[in-house]
């Protein structure tokens, strides 16, 4: 016995499929040619998170709800490389069909030219790939895998855009005891070798006419940036607001960065807020979430699309603040951070 699965893309490209019933939805897919954008393939991640509009499954395999909390389930969105069907399915993805034609991910070389503090917390690094191998095209927002030689790997979205640079700019949560990250921040030295893979997610901005609105939490800024810079350099006159949000006062950073940014986009309105003011701070105060409710609130949104990243809680909050003010699910766009277990322990 085998389903039918049909799939539906944003641009509205339709595919079908069919699945048997020990069969994840990925894997079957790729059984009949066609390459759904995915990573983990074992419900870690959330790069193959969908809506399904119609059809019974038993039980999601196990996952983490860091990839898919209670809340999304119930809202009906399932994790492809988790989902085995028990009758016929209808699955809307948000990307659109090109991406799942042009996808390919591919493994680089390459070695740390900068590592540099850039506030308390975060570090700012730039990777450049090796001259045997064409530079990595990607779509802004996207991101790669990084490993080192230790074997320790995460993922990190680009901060710049793509050019035959070869440099790839990052910006990194340095958590006291992580592997990762403390490593760069401590130990790491210009020159030193990695691996990249990639590129990977689909947390890339729409062509269309609408208004972004850009909500980012701590180091959710990296991707954020990738699309200001491509907005900056295709459609300077593009209306664009950004919302950003940091715990504490000596978190923030990216001010030069935004800086050129509001120089070349003169209709890009920047509103920064922290949780955790001191006396020096004349920002906003609150989580990038309620300074976001705020903005939104005040203001005629009914031409905005949203575009949001930042720690899973931020996730959360922000998606249940755009469904309750009645947000359409296609006007929603975020990118999840799926923290390691000490990241995790850190929150």
């Amino acid at each position: 016995m085998t389903y039918n699965v049909k799939l539906f893309f944003e641009d509205d490209h339709e595919a079908a499929i069919t699945c048997a019933p020990d069969e994840d939805v990925i894997s079957a897919a790729l059984r009949q040619g066609l390459i759904l954008m995915s990573e983990c393939r074992e419900g870690v991640c959330s790069t193959c998170k969908c809506f399904l509009a119609d059809g019974e499954y038993g039980e999601l395999m196990s996952h983490s709800v860091y990839a898919l909390s209670p809340g999304e389930a119930e809202e009906g969105y399932v994790l492809a490389c988790r989902l085995r069907p028990t009758s016929d399915m209808e699955i809307e993805f948000d990307y659109p069909f090109s991406m799942v034609q042009q996808y390919e991910e591919t493994e680089r070389r390459g070695s740390l030219d900068q590592i540099e503090m850039v506030s308390d917390t975060v570090a700012r690094v730039v990777v450049r790939t090796m001259g045997a191998q064409d530079p990595l095209r990607y779509l802004p927002g996207q991101f790669v895998r990084i490993s080192l030689t230790n074997g320790v790997s995460r993922d990190f979205s680009m901060a710049n855009v793509p050019d035959d640079s070869r440099r790839l700019e990052f910006f990194l949560r340095v958590y006291p005891d992580g592997e990762f990250s403390s490593y760069i921040a401590r130990d790491a030295s210009p020159g030193e070798q990695v691996t990249l893979y990639g590129p990977r997610g689909k947390f890339i901005l729409r062509d269309n006419d609408r208004t972004p609105v850009f909500i980012a939490g701590g180091t959710g800024l990296a991707p954020v940036l990738a699309m200001l810079r491509d907005l900056a350099a295709d459609r300077p006159a593009q209306r664009a607001v950004l919302i950003f949000g940091n715990t504490n006062v000596g978190d923030v950073f990216g001010a030069e960065e935004l800086k050129v940014l509001t120089e070349q986009m003169t209709n890009l309105e920047v509103i920064s807020g922290v949780l955790n003011p001191d006396d020096s701070w004349t920002g906003e105060v609150g989580t990038a979430t309620e300074i976001a409710q705020k903005y939104i609130s005040g203001t005629d949104r009914s031409q905005f699309e949203y575009y949001y990243c930042g720690p899973p809680k931020m996730i959360e909050a922000t998606t249940q603040m755009l469904e309750t003010i009645g947000v359409a699910r296609e006007l929603r766009h975020h990118e999840d951070f799926v923290p390691s277990r000490m990241e995790e322990s850190h929150g």
